[in-house]
């Protein structure tokens, strides 16, 4: 008997250990990109280095996965629909809009995702709204507000507003990927069809392939490679082996309380790594998108359960 209690013990032990390390890391990659972007490399350049760099890392996951055994027509278009929005959306519209803005921004706008993916449900019928909820989703959209308003300390402008409102769209990308891909999370392997949609994002980074990104890859720096090996293996291989770990260690309700520490801890990073401002508002905006996500994604006490998924945007995604 305690060797079987043991194992359990050990068991979420290394499940916390894991997500800890996910979420550092993830929260990190904020200002890796912001940092790849100010050296000059394009938005598309970088999500496709990223994801050559991961490609054969997934490739091997799926097969020793097995695949996706059984994978019908329906089903096989929505990986495919999956893996362009939440790799080549989600990403360009992250890097694109974070040339713009900050990394710490950046960041907190992306912390929308779960918040979207709720809405979106909602709008499809998947889901329902209640008090908590509503009022979460106005708290987290008020500090979004704040953030994109007033969180770089300059006047709001076009210009200063441009930014945020470009990585928009990648919150909203997650919330499409998440939707799209909740009917196969009961039937294929979690692992399994992350290391799908990633290898199918990949390819639909190709267009994106132009003259200087081989200029661009052949001339990076020693700094740059690193930055560029970081996203790829750590930020985006072996984090979102590491969330599947931490999954299947805690359940989703457990897993999911540890990325609500993302987005605060990219705003530190920022400021500490690369010397990003960071205001009052900033923080204000902090605590209302992170607490107003929290508590819409609440659920009540005789509703929750880590045995059987709830709706929301753990599945098999970061929000990074």
């Amino acid at each position: 008997m305690p060797r079987a209690a043991a194992f359990p013990q050990s068991m979420a032990s290394r499940a916390h250990l894991s997500l800890l390390a996910v979420v550092i890391v993830w929260a990190g990659s904020f200002s890796v990109i912001k940092v790849l972007l100010d050296h000059g490399l394009a938005a598309g350049d970088i999500a496709l280095l990223r994801y050559a760099v991961a490609a054969p890392g997934f490739a091997f996951v799926l097969w020793r996965a097995g695949g996706l055994p059984g994978l019908t027509r329906r089903d096989g278009v929505r990986v495919v629909l999956a893996g362009v929005v939440i790799v080549v959306g989600y990403h360009v519209f992250l890097n694109v809009g974070t040339q713009h803005t900050t990394s710490g921004v950046a960041a907190l706008v992306v912390a929308l995702s779960p918040g979207m993916t709720l809405v979106l449900a909602v709008l499809i019928g998947l889901e329902r709204l209640h008090g908590r909820r509503v009022a979460g989703l106005a708290l987290a959209l008020a500090g979004v507000a704040i953030v994109v308003g007033l969180g770089a300390g300059e006047e709001l402008s076009f210009e200063s507003a441009k930014g945020p409102l470009i990585v928009l769209g990648a919150p909203l990308s997650f919330a499409i990927y998440n939707v799209v891909l909740k009917p196969l999370l009961g039937r294929y392997d979690l692992l399994a069809l992350t290391a799908a949609t990633s290898l199918v994002g990949t390819l639909g980074l190709v267009p994106f392939v132009r003259g200087s990104t081989f200029d661009a890859t052949t001339g990076l720096s020693a700094h740059e490679l690193t930055l560029v090996l970081y996203l790829g293996i750590l930020a985006t291989l072996f984090g979102y082996i590491g969330w599947n770990i931490g999954l299947r260690g805690l359940g989703p309700t457990r897993a999911v309380a540890y990325t609500y520490a993302i987005s605060p801890l990219a705003v530190l990073i920022g400021a500490v790594v690369i010397e990003e401002p960071v205001t009052v508002w900033l923080a204000v905006g902090a605590v209302l998108v992170v607490g107003g996500i929290a508590l819409a994604q609440r659920r009540p006490a005789a509703r929750r359960s880590d045995s059987v998924a709830p709706w929301r945007s753990e599945s098999s995604r970061s929000a990074s």
